[in-house]
Formats: C-alpha cells, sequence, structure tokens
C-alpha cells in the first residue's frame, strides 16, 4: 500500500508526460511532486531510464502540446482525451506501485552485511563461512534458491565455501564473477579499485572478468591479478600465506625486502607506516615467520633486524634509524 505521501503525485500529469503533452508549469509541478515523493521518483526514472527520461522532458514542445490539448477541448474530446490520461496514469501507477512493493518484499529478503574497522565472521545460509575484512559488503539471500548461490561482495573476504556439486558458489563482484563449487579461497575486490585478486587456498575457482570474455581456472596455490588498465586476468603463483595474514596473523617472510615486509604489515594490521627518508628499504631483506603476535611485537622484531626503531604519532606509526 502507498503512504499518504504518494498520494501527492498527481498521475494525470505523468500521463501527459508519457503522451509529450506536458506544459512547462506542469513539468515543474510534476518535479516538485516527485521530489517530494524519493521513492516513486526513483521508479519513475527507472522506467524512464534516466538517459531518456531526461532527454524526453527536455524535446517536449510545450507550445504543440498545449495547443494539442486545446484542439481536443474545442472538439469536444475532452472526455476522451481525460480517459486517456487515466488510462495511462492507472497504468503507471500500478506499474511504479509494484515496483516498489517487490523492492520492499525483495530487501525483506537479503541481508547485508558492512564492516568499518572490524573483522566479521558471517555464517550464509547454507553453511558457508565468510570472514570479511575491514571496510567491506556481502549482500546475500536469506535463503539461496534455484540452482546457483549467489552472492555480491565489495571488498576483501575469504570464503570458506561449504561443498555442493549440483548448486554452485557464485560471488559478484564490480570486475569479476567467482565460480566455485566447494573451496576455501581469498578475494579483494575493494569498490573504485583498479585491481581485484583472487587466491585460492584448496579446491578449485574459476574466475570470469565481466569486461571481456577472459576467464581463467585456479588451483590450490594459484592467484589472478585482475587490472581495469590492461582489462587482462594475469594468473601467477603464490609462495606464502600473507595474503590471508589479515585474518590469520601468521606472517612469514623469506628473503623479502623491507618494503614488501612494511606494505604486508599495514594491510595486516590495518594501520599507515611512515619510513624516514634516509632509510633505504629496497637492500634490506629479512628472513623471520611471527605468529598472531601483537603489532607491536612484529615491529620491534622487524626494527631491531635492521638497527632501526619505531614510534606512533597519532594513528600512524614512523621508522627511522636508531639515534
Amino acid at each position: 500500500m502507498m503512504n499518504k505521501e504518494n498520494e501527492n503525485i498527481r498521475w494525470s500529469l505523468l500521463a501527459k508526460d508519457v503522451s509529450g503533452e506536458l506544459s512547462t508549469e506542469e513539468h515543474e509541478q510534476l518535479q516538485k511532486e516527485l521530489a517530494n515523493n524519493q521513492d516513486i521518483e526513483k521508479q519513475v526514472k527507472k522506467l524512464w531510464g534516466d538517459a531518456h527520461y531526461a532527454q524526453a522532458l527536455k524535446n517536449v514542445n510545450t507550445n504543440k502540446a498545449w495547443s494539442n490539448v486545446k484542439s481536443q477541448i474545442n472538439s469536444n474530446k475532452k472526455s476522451i482525451v481525460f480517459k486517456r490520461y487515466m488510462a495511462i496514469a492507472a497504468t503507471l501507477a500500478i506499474i511504479i506501485v509494484s515496483s516498489l512493493f517487490v523492492g520492499i518484499i525483495s530487501k525483506q529478503q537479503t541481508t547485508v552485511i558492512s564492516t568499518a574497522h572490524t573483522i566479521e565472521k558471517v555464517v550464509l545460509p547454507d553453511g558457508t563461512i565468510v570472514d570479511l575484512n575491514h571496510g567491506s559488503t556481502i549482500t546475500f539471500p536469506k535463503k539461496f534458491k534455484g540452482n546457483t548461490r549467489k552472492v555480491q561482495l565489495n571488498g576483501e573476504a575469504f570464503f570458506d565455501v561449504a561443498r555442493n556439486e549440483s548448486v554452485p558458489f557464485i560471488i559478484e563482484t564490480e570486475q569479476v564473477n567467482i565460480r566455485v563449487l566447494g573451496t576455501s579461497f581469498n578475494v579483494k575486490a575493494y569498490g573504485g579499485a583498479t585491481n581485484t585478486e583472487v587466491i585460492v587456498t584448496s579446491g578449485k575457482v574459476k574466475v570470469d572478468s565481466k569486461l571481456s570474455s577472459e576467464n581463467v581456472i585456479l588451483e590450490a596455490g594459484d592467484a589472478v591479478n585482475y587490472s581495469i588498465n590492461s582489462n587482462t586476468l594475469e594468473k601467477h603463483k603464490v609462495f606464502t600465506n600473507n595474503y590471508k595474514a589479515w585474518k590469520t596473523k601468521e606472517l612469514e617472510f623469506n628473503n623479502t625486502s623491507l618494503s614488501e615486509v612494511i606494505k604486508t604489515i599495514e594491510d595486516s594490521y590495518h594501520i599507515s607506516i611512515i619510513v624516514g627518508d634516509s632509510i633505504v628499504t629496497e637492500n634490506k631483506v629479512l628472513n623471520a615467520t611471527f605468529s598472531k603476535y601483537s603489532l607491536e611485537h612484529v615491529l620491534e622484531s622487524v626494527c631491531t633486524s635492521f638497527n632501526l626503531q619505531y614510534s606512533k604519532q597519532g594513528d600512524a606509526y614512523f621508522i627511522e634509524n636508531k639515534h
């Protein structure tokens, strides 16, 4: 049922808009009424298509439309015109209200979970376990139906998918689609980023580019990076589990440059590290492993290895040579 404020929409104005007989004054009034009823406005623009709707209003010949209306009235066809408007208006009302109703029902059947500065464990309706990284959002139905299990991801998450060969699990991101049967893997796909990364821990995963027909199959130890700039899927091997250290806090460095060490620590502990200008990071390599240690312990150990020191100023950590 429409709420009372939606009753302020004059459907006859929408009908005249469809028939191309909207005057300038009526156009302004229609815009005001739509602005006060944003749910209706969204549905109207969705039905027209934003670009088409804007162009249609822009192209209305109001003088001609008014002449047509007056001519029809003068020819004693006022009742016919009115009935035609009402028929169009009734159709619009039914379509829009139905669309709003479907939208409400859809929202009630969908779960959206977002994180800001925390890691959250989510159990999906099929038993799939998802660890959601900072600043990420996952959207999924309250109950999977049909022949697929489909979710949407914006951000980074580690999936441990419940195996069901007859109902594939599909993850939609901004740049790629990921299809699995039962496996564990990490997806890094933040909205607005130029790259999407998928790394497989176990099982098999198919990754499809949304902007091309290209796809790759990944198995345990494989990774793929999709770049918007090149529009390509680049497959490669991974040799450490640092890609999921944000979840496990298990870090492993084997002849790893200090610059890469710092980047891994930043991603794993969600911090910012600033290195002093006098420190050359590329000629320093580290061999070490850390298992669920605190950030302070890791920083202290790394700095000790290179005769450095760290300090915290505000939200950032500074690394510099020991005085």
